[in-house]
């Protein structure tokens, strides 16, 4: 217990960066009430989407927390990256293929299921013995950690095809649960150019065995294999989104997108306005509209109608991108449509983490244009302490929205006056100069007339 309140103490004591103690609310454009539940020592919350629109730092070092007192209260940033991308240690799976209305018959069920190592025997028994393949079951018992997504692989010379996959998984090869219900699958071709949509990513997942359904018609190929991501975490991160519609740009092709907040995005994807649209594009962003334009991606972006519904593209992983400004610009696929398009982001949250000092309701403050990072290191928590979950409610305005502009510098009256003083010290030393040499011509002057 004492070495409890020795680090609380320790903590909460930690001094602020520079000029930290300088801020009270008011001196912030907006703030946000933080709601605790229960009484804590550690709290954490979650950081809206209002905190990425009104800060001015892409840090978000200009915000503050402050307890019922007004003073300022510990805290830290828990920046979450997104989860790696791991399509480099996949491992394919057998892979067992059910044509028409097929129903598998296990042979050796028991000694499946208890025997990892022993092979699986499906017999099927099928009335269209010569249909498309429906269905496909995957043997996942040699896999030792869960999946996080399965890329399937069809042949290159595969006929063109847009639909939804299904898949389900189970241990007994009896009950099966769903985990995608319709995942978006395409093997498109136009102009010389290929859109292929074959990984089909997933909440961590293990399971013995896995079925793969295809929602509505299938296609005419059968797949070649299907091989499975292994996840790094078992944890799904929670993720927010922003959808902005753009804005016709100056260049031809080309549509401009202003978040007007600057999230970590780390997934994006471009929504088409009008169905059976097939167009690649290149995505740029950048901080400023002074700044120049940075490519982030170029992929290829679908909207299909088919008899069970669109197919839309998935998103696409791009690392963290905190930029505000965006553009949209073909690249390929007959012209940007008329109507808009909509430019969807998500992100993985930031996290504040603070230290209950003084009482409540806490204050989170931000905006402020003339403010510096002030996070805490608050490493010393120990891993058994319990860090309570805290909520924020609607944003209050404080100082308002002019904290957001830089205010003029005061006169640099210090700087003028030794400036001042060293050119007064220059024409001094001049001036005694001077009179030196006038003195000693003089001398010399009189000295030629004697």
């Amino acid at each position: 217990m004492k070495s409890l309140f020795g680090w609380l103490i320790g903590l909460s004591t930690v001094p602020m960066m520079l000029g930290a103690a300088d801020f009270s609310p008011p001196d912030f454009a907006f703030g946000l009430p933080v709601v605790t539940a229960k009484d804590a020592a550690v709290y954490r919350f979650v950081l809206p989407l209002a905190v990425y629109q009104g800060t001015v730092r892409d840090d978000l070092g200009d915000m503050r927390l402050f307890n019922a007192q007004g003073e300022s209260v510990s805290y830290s940033l828990l920046r979450r990256a997104p989860p790696p991308q791991t399509h480099e240690a996949a491992n394919a799976l057998p892979l067992f293929p059910l044509r028409g209305n097929a129903r598998v018959v296990i042979d050796g069920l028991r000694l499946t299921v208890d025997s990892p190592g022993s092979a699986v025997n499906l017999q099927t028994q099928s009335s269209a013995a010569s249909s498309a393949v429906a269905q496909y079951i995957l043997d996942g018992r040699a896999l030792t950690a869960a999946v996080a997504a399965l890329r399937l692989n069809w042949p290159e010379t595969a006929s063109d095809y847009s639909g939804r996959m299904k898949i389900e998984v189970s241990d007994d090869l009896g009950a099966w649960q769903t985990i995608v219900a319709a995942a978006p699958t395409a093997n498109l071709h136009a102009n010389g150019q290929a859109l292929i949509e074959n990984r089909v990513s997933m909440a961590p997942t293990r399971a013995k065995f896995w079925r793969l359904s295809w929602v509505g018609p299938p296609p005419s190929f059968a797949l070649t294999s299907v091989m499975a991501e292994p996840a790094d975490s078992p944890v799904d991160a929670v993720r927010a989104s922003l959808d902005v519609e753009g804005a016709a740009a100056t260049e031809t092709d080309a549509e401009l997108f202003d978040l007007g907040a600057h999230p970590p995005v780390s997934r994006v994807t471009v929504a088409l306005p009008e169905e059976n649209t097939v167009s690649t594009i290149e995505l740029s962003s950048r901080r400023t509209p002074a700044d120049s334009w940075r490519t982030v991606t170029q992929a290829g972006f679908y909207r299909l109608k088919a008899p069970d519904g669109e197919q839309l593209n998935a998103p696409i992983e791009i690392g963290v991108d905190r930029d505000r400004y965006w553009r949209a610009r073909l690249v390929r696929g007959g012209g940007l449509p008329q109507r808009p398009l909509h430019l969807h982001v998500d992100w993985i949250p930031n996290e504040v983490t603070f230290l209950a000092r003084g009482q409540a309701p806490y204050l989170l403050a931000y905006g402020n244009a003339m403010a510096s990072g002030a996070e805490a290191d608050l490493a010393q928590i120990p891993a058994d302490v319990e860090i309570a979950s805290a909520a924020v409610g609607a944003p209050q305005l404080l100082g308002g929205a002019g904290r957001l502009v830089p205010k003029p510098g005061p006169f640099p009256w210090k700087r003028t006056w030794l400036w001042a003083a060293l050119l007064l010290g220059v024409a001094l030393l001049g001036w005694m100069a001077f009179r030196l040499f006038k003195d000693a011509g003089d001398s010399n002057g009189s000295t030629g007339v004697r």
